[in-house]
């Protein structure tokens, strides 16, 4: 049995040798044998029925030659390599069928004139008009001399006349349409060519407005109000951890309301914001990434027309003002310095004119000098002050407050529940009662995100992640269990070791820097607590992370 076209080319595929393919017939050979097929086919048919109701009416010599001549040219038509003869080699055909249906013609009183339509439509649609007339010629011509063997019981002028005229009508009939029909192709043929630069055009002006955006260095997202993701540009993916493959999954980077602050719920985020349509400018809000590090951003949103049958969409855009702010911090800090440092050869200046004023016996020249001084430096000293009070740098809290673990548990699953439906894993919370402890809220986050994204990252689709937390012997107890691939008893003991990474992670092919833990654990051991790793290769792992609990009197810091 032949190979189909796919075994084919699955094979030249695996064996890397080229498979050379038989040409098959072009669309002018497939037409003449159609064509030539067409009136055979009807010809062989009125043949078996007449021969069936009438088999008297082919004992003349002139039918069989007739039908002999149209197999012989059928045989022909399907033998030629046309694709190699000159086109007007094809009339040929028509012009032999033409005679052969004059044979049937002859044979006797049946109307079989009606099969010159064939090759009469045959040379209209194909050919130019002078191949038509001659064919026309020639049906009179055969008309006249099967009249003159054997006239006919009627008027032959008229039966000349009638079948002449409709042979010419049909034949200029399609000869016309013919014409129009290859006018229309040529057209499309045309208007085809244009559409096709014209797609390479805007396909080559969608490319080079690819690459200016990409060249950017400002973030840009194109959104869709139904929520989809329609593109982004190159720096909005590096800002968010995005794969640019695929956008639409959760990027590794968490926002914040402020420094070392509090995560910003799902909704306020300036993409969930865009996406709803919201309009803001320069929203400013703080990106800890998954390097470990902060970027301060400003986020605007621009409403995009609809333009034609595209939907109405938003352009966010966001911009890494770190440098700018670290920059307008530097400033701040020098114009302090600079104004704490003129304040006192100032203050001593302004001391020693009140002093010389206290002098009765200054003359009047010399105490107008030294009210000048005076005066001088008192405007002086109101601007410094001006310049202390508006360059005061921003005061970052970084002290211990009364925190509840169980909101940072619950935001940072609200965080990382994207991630983890798009990795087909189910987590789930149970923290029935508050969990106050005291510490830094922003650092327990970190240590929770770490911990909430090894557990989802190295947990198999369809697997489960639960999160607990409790209060138990006067301590804060939250445990994230997973159902994930686990760490042998042999690599357990390294798993806070920096830059160490578990047998089980690295054949995972997980991308990692082996960081995270020894991080999460710095931070528990600074707030007085504990954590502790429990796991088994393809049983999953269980992390407990005990913290003491606040004091009554604490601070509260939410």
């Amino acid at each position: 049995m032949a190979a189909s076209g796919g075994e084919t080319a699955r094979k030249a595929h695996t064996t890397g040798v080229p498979v050379v393919r038989a040409p098959g017939p072009t669309a002018r050979t497939r037409s003449i044998w159609l064509t030539q097929l067409v009136l055979t086919g009807s010809v062989v048919c009125i043949t078996a029925v007449v021969q069936i109701l009438s088999p008297d009416d082919f004992s003349s010599w002139t039918y069989a030659a007739g039908l002999a001549m149209i197999i012989a040219l059928t045989a022909a038509a399907l033998l030629v390599p046309w694709t190699h003869a000159p086109r007007d080699a094809v009339l040929v055909l028509p012009y032999g069928d033409i005679i052969g249906i004059g044979l049937l013609v002859a044979a006797n009183d049946l109307q079989f004139g009606f099969l010159w339509v064939f090759p009469i439509f045959w040379i209209a649609t194909h050919f130019a008009l002078p191949a038509l007339i001659a064919a026309l010629l020639g049906v009179a011509g055969l008309m006249v001399g099967e009249a003159a063997i054997s006239p006919p019981n009627g008027n032959l002028t008229l039966q000349l006349v009638i079948v002449i005229l409709s042979l010419t009508f049909i034949g200029l009939t399609s000869w016309q349409a013919a014409r129009q029909t290859r006018a229309f192709k040529q057209l499309l043929r045309r208007q085809s060519s244009r559409q096709q630069g014209t797609i390479q055009r805007v396909s080559s002006q969608e490319r080079r407005v690819t690459q200016m955006l990409n060249a950017l260095d400002v973030g840009i997202a194109r959104l869709a109000l139904d929520g989809d993701i329609l593109a982004v540009n190159d720096t909005y993916a590096d800002i968010y951890g995005l794969n640019r493959d695929d956008p639409t999954q959760p990027g590794r980077a968490v926002e914040y309301a402020a420094l070392r602050g509090e995560a910003l719920p799902e909704l306020r985020r300036p993409l969930a914001r865009a996406i709803r349509g919201e309009v803001f400018e320069d929203e400013r809000v703080w990106l800890f990434d998954g390097n470990g590090k902060w970027h301060a951003l400003s986020a605007s949103t621009r409403i995009l027309d609809n333009l034609g049958s595209e939907p109405l969409s938003t352009l966010l855009i966001v911009h890494d003002i770190t440098d700018l702010i670290e920059a307008e911090r530097a400033r701040e800090h020098i114009a302090t310095v600079v104004s704490h440092e003129l304040r006192n050869p100032l203050t001593a200046i302004i001391g020693h004119a009140e002093l010389a004023l206290e002098d009765d016996g200054l003359a009047a020249s010399t105490r107008e000098q030294l009210e000048v001084i005076d005066h001088a430096g008192q405007r002086m000293q109101t601007l410094i002050g001006e310049i202390l009070t508006s360059t005061q740098p921003r005061r970052v809290d970084s002290g211990y407050s009364r925190v509840d673990a169980r909101r940072i548990l619950e935001s940072s699953l609200e965080s990382f529940q994207p991630s983890a439906v798009a990795q087909g894993v189910r987590v789930s919370i149970s923290v029935p009662q508050p969990l106050p402890v005291h510490g830094d809220g922003f650092r327990l986050r970190q240590v929770i995100d770490n911990l909430l994204s090894n557990a989802i990252k190295y947990t198999q689709r369809d697997g489960t992640v639960q999160i607990s937390g409790t209060v138990d012997d006067g301590a804060a107890v939250m445990t994230i269990t997973d159902s994930g691939i686990g760490i042998s008893a042999r690599d357990l003991p390294q798993v806070f070791d920096p830059y160490f990474r578990a047998e089980t992670a690295r054949e995972s092919s997980t991308p990692g820097t082996g960081l995270g833990m020894g991080i999460a654990r710095d931070i528990i051991t600074e707030h007085d607590g504990a954590l502790d790793v429990e796991s088994e290769p393809g049983a999953g792992t269980r992390i407990t992370v005990r913290l003491p609990l606040a004091d009554d009197g604490a601070e509260d810091g939410q």
